[in-house]
């Protein structure tokens, strides 16, 4: 399983919440998701047409989905303090109602999009109890505005808001993390991408490591010389793949050996002043992830690092004048921000709830004075991470290694 945030969440609760949750996760992906098609339109909020959407009702509309559905709720309602549940709109009320059936402990309101023009004129339905506070039960979660209105509603009527649970959510950056900024306890049984997305055939699937993302390129038949040193194959690679379009295959081994364990990244720096860097690429190994040598680790950072310079005879030019070096980053260590030492280690920061999001720093860089500074560079600056964001943090040591006769930035 994908380590984030949300699949930490979900696989540290019992097997009870495990097994509903697998079944009814089939029911949703067999009967939750409608298609588009002639005969049945699908529109996204702002009136363009969509190739699916997630459908939950055909599945909590059901006593077998309703059920599960309510087992799972249930089991994440554990984690908030209040007993008063609440839904806005119509999709959640079978997976409310199905809450209240299973625990009698909980009651439930429904909250109106618009006051009840005769009779009560009540806006929210129901017995409300001012001092027990409210969770809002959705069947997802995307933009965030029926969590907001409804949020909005309760609040007005002097209740207090707790959080939210929805069945799915549509990623983390939109109105999930919303009402996370807003102080809100939010919970999810699935994940749009992780759960769904991942698994269907006709949708591009995310990278699990997107520094591993490359260009398309085409193998050269030829191997690269054995035993050069890593800056001058990076040389040579990036070289050949600018003015061929090809890319040299990985040669046996390299001067001596390296270790690229945690990964490679190639420099190209301006020989008029090595203070002008002109190009950087490559790429991380996390944890779980291989490395099958430093040599083809090389090769890959240097078509990474090819990806950012002029094609043709420009980028040839480029190369000519400049110098290149290879920092080689010893296995990925998760430790907290205490274990760092910026004498010492590199660090890699990732984002526990975006997959894309991740930033670095290097060891002694210039301007970076102490760990607290150095951890900060790489979260904030480079990862671009939001402050309540989780995060996982590694540490590794690094060698970098410069092209034979040109001499290097200092830090």
């Amino acid at each position: 399983m994908l380590r984030d945030a949300h699949s930490i969440t979900v696989g540290s609760l019992p097997d009870s919440f495990q097994n509903a949750r697998a079944e009814l996760l089939e029911l949703l992906q067999r009967d939750g998701i409608l298609y588009r098609s002639e005969q049945q339109p699908v529109l996204s909020r702002d009136g363009t047409s969509a190739r699916w959407m997630l459908d939950s009702l055909a599945v909590t509309l059901s006593p077998r989905g309703a059920q599960l559905a309510g087992t799972c709720v249930l089991e994440l309602l554990k984690r908030f303090d209040g007993r008063q549940i609440a839904t806005y709109g119509l999709t959640g009320v079978p997976i409310l109602q199905s809450c209240i059936l299973q625990d009698n402990r909980y009651r439930g309101l429904l909250v109106r999009k618009e006051r009840k023009q005769h009779g009560s004129l009540k806006l929210i339905e129901g017995v409300i109890d001012p001092a027990e506070p409210v969770i809002l039960i959705d069947d997802s979660v995307s933009s965030g505005t029926c969590m907001t209105e409804a949020t909005e509603r309760l609040e007005a009527a002097g209740l207090r808001v707790e959080g939210g649970i929805c069945l799915v959510r549509f990623g983390w950056q939109n109105g999930y993390a919303l009402m996370q900024q807003g102080g809100y306890h939010m919970e999810a049984v699935y994940d749009i991408w992780t759960d769904f997305i991942a698994h269907m055939d006709d949708e591009e699937k995310p990278l699990a490591n997107p520094s591993k993302w490359f260009p398309l390129f085409e193998w050269s038949t030829e191997k690269a010389p054995a035993h050069l040193h890593p800056a001058e194959l990076a040389r040579l690679v990036v070289s050949e793949y600018l003015s061929s379009g090809k890319l040299l295959r990985p040669p046996e081994s390299l001067d001596r050996k390296y270790d690229s364990a945690g990964g490679a990244w190639v420099s190209i720096r301006s020989r008029a002043s090595v203070y002008q860097r002109l190009a950087r690429g490559g790429f991380w190994h996390f944890p779980g992830e291989v490395s099958r040598s430093a040599a083809e680790d090389v090769v890959m950072a240097s078509l990474s690092t090819a990806a950012g310079l002029p094609a043709g005879e420009e980028g040839v030019k480029t190369v000519d004048e400049s110098a290149f070096a290879v920092t080689f980053f010893s296995a990925l260590e998760r430790c907290n921000p205490g274990q760092l030492d910026n004498d010492r280690y590199g660090i890699v920061v990732r984002s526990l709830e975006r997959r894309e999001r991740m930033g670095g720093a290097l060891p002694r860089m210039p301007g970076i004075v102490g760990e607290w500074a150095q951890f900060q560079h790489a979260r904030m600056k480079n990862a671009k991470l939001v402050s309540f964001e989780p995060y996982e943090l590694f540490r590794h040591e690094v060698v970098k290694v410069m092209e034979p006769g040109w001499k290097w930035q200092q830090t």
